[in-house]
């Protein structure tokens, strides 16, 4: 039951090609890396900030409904990823060659974001065949990053692995900032794309342009990355092993629950904090998620934003939350990363609540009026308009000061030896609850018929997660073990 998805690499170098592995910016690091620049813009231009936006305020009815027909999107996703995806990491472990697989994955997220571009507000595809194009490549983006990030101990010497992994973070970035600038120049300048901009094209070229984007920029992957494949390993004996259809027994389904239950159980005892913590964090960070994808909805319907403002949004978000990386090491190296979790999800609730209390017509609940305009220009002109962005910077840096402490507290939590085991529990959990928070966001919303009521709902996310994190003894400050003898 232990993660082997480090040991390929080291245990089989024959399956390596000679001098393509090295450091960042060696052809198979690099080209690790690139895989996030060719596939991050999917998920930010069409899930985050331009096209899911549109489908919810123009195709599917606008308001509360069209907010809560996305997070529905997301909450179905998430069920059939969580259901899914943790046999898929446990698969690779053992499994055959890992390019076709990831390959046809990639491509069925290019197929679906490419015929994105006929979901229009008259006729095309309408609400049900976008929303299962949605839920298919989103499925689709998941297995590929538990794939590609399974992939990372080929990409390069130890010593490089954590500065390969950052550059895949950073260039992914780039990706969707060059991305949203696209979309942002053909608003503005339609008539240099042949776009009818009352008929959302811009906002729908988002699916072609991500789709292609894929499919090019994804090449240098295929050419110069190991596999990493277990040497003479298959799917099929893969499958029969998790399964223990190996020992000519058939399958024993009571034999392979008694040997989970016993595993968990020592997992527990032996290990409580770091099983505390992965507990805490996969709560929390189901908020996290839910805040980020969802937040270009919810500027879109309920303060109104255009397209050009939703995609301007997301190129100012990304660009802090560049600096949130450099915020969570600094507080880590200062508190531990317990306590800088603690303070980053703090800041991270108290900003929505202010956010919250911003409509397009006032400020703090009502107290100070914002509609009137303050600066000049097509986009962000209004006092309401301008406040929201100011705490858009704050909130994009502390979720993602988060993000790298939350790794870096379970690099410090695990036990000597078994970190990549527990980095395998790490990304399962992530799928196995990232419905929550979309689920208790459209439960709300549409019980109560406002959608700031169901944004308030995932600050419940948050304050369970910390009551967990709370419980965790360690301080999340790594130690260097004792040298032998």
């Amino acid at each position: 039951m232990t993660d082997t998805r480090a040991q390929p690499a080291a245990k089989n170098p024959g399956r390596l090609k000679p001098g393509r592995v090295g450091g960042t910016w060696a052809p198979a690091g690099f080209s690790w890396s690139l895989f996030e620049f060719a596939r991050n813009p999917y998920y930010m231009l069409v899930v985050i900030y331009v096209f899911a936006p549109y489908f919810s305020k123009e195709v599917a009815g606008g308001g509360v409904e069209g907010s809560a027909t996305v997070a529905d999107v997301i909450t179905w996703s998430g069920v059939i990823c969580a259901c899914t995806a943790p046999f898929l990491g446990v698969l690779m472990d053992r499994g055959g060659r890992r390019k076709p697989l990831l390959g046809f994955f990639l491509a069925v997220i290019s197929i679906c974001a490419i015929a994105l571009w006929w979901s229009t507000p008259t006729g095309g595809l309408g609400v049900g065949w976008t929303v299962a194009l949605l839920v298919l490549a989103f499925c689709s983006y998941t297995y590929s990053e538990v794939m590609h990030n399974a992939m990372l101990p080929a990409a390069g010497r130890p010593e490089a692995l954590p500065h390969i992994s950052g550059a895949g973070l950073a260039l992914g970035n780039l990706g969707a900032v060059i991305g949203l600038l696209v979309v942002a120049a053909a608003t503005l300048q339609p008539q240099l794309f042949g776009f009818d901009v009352a008929a959302h094209d811009p906002e729908r070229f988002t699916g072609p342009y991500a789709g292609v984007w894929m499919a090019v920029f994804v090449i240098p992957f295929f050419l110069f990355m190991p596999d990493g494949a277990v040497a003479g390993g298959t799917w099929r004996a893969a499958a029969g092993d998790l399964l223990g259809l190996r020992q000519n027994k058939g399958f024993n389904p009571a034999e392979r629950v008694r040997r989970l239950r016993t595993y968990v159980r020592d997992l527990f005892s032996k290990s409580p904090d770091t099983m505390r913590f992965l507990i805490g964090r996969m709560i929390y960070a189901d908020g996290l998620a839910a805040v980020l994808t969802l937040g270009g909805v919810y500027t879109a319907t309920f303060l109104g934003w255009s397209g050009l403002e939703t995609a301007l949004y997301g190129v100012y978000g990304s660009v802090f939350a560049a600096f949130g990386g450099l915020m969570g090491g600094a507080l880590d190296q200062r508190f531990g990363a317990k306590r800088a979790i603690l303070i980053e999800l703090s800041i991270t609730m108290a900003v929505i609540v202010i956010q919250l209390s911003i409509t397009p017509d006032a400020l703090f609940f009502g107290l100070i009026p914002a509609g009137h305009t303050v600066l000049p220009g097509p986009v962000f002109n209004s006092l309401a308009d301008v406040t929201y962005l100011g705490f858009i910077a704050l909130i994009a840096m502390s979720l993602t000061a988060c993000i790298s402490s939350s790794r870096y507290m379970l690099v410090a939590v695990a036990p000597k030896g078994r970190v990549g085991e527990f980095f395998g529990f790490y990304a399962m959990a992530a799928t196995l609850t990232v419905w929550m928070g979309p689920a208790l966001y459209a439960f709300f919303a549409r019980a109560f018929d406002d959608q700031r009521i169901g944004m308030a709902s995932l600050l419940i996310l948050f304050v369970v997660g910390l009551g967990v994190l709370m419980t965790v003894k360690h301080d999340g400050r790594a130690r260097a073990e004792a040298p032998a003898g």
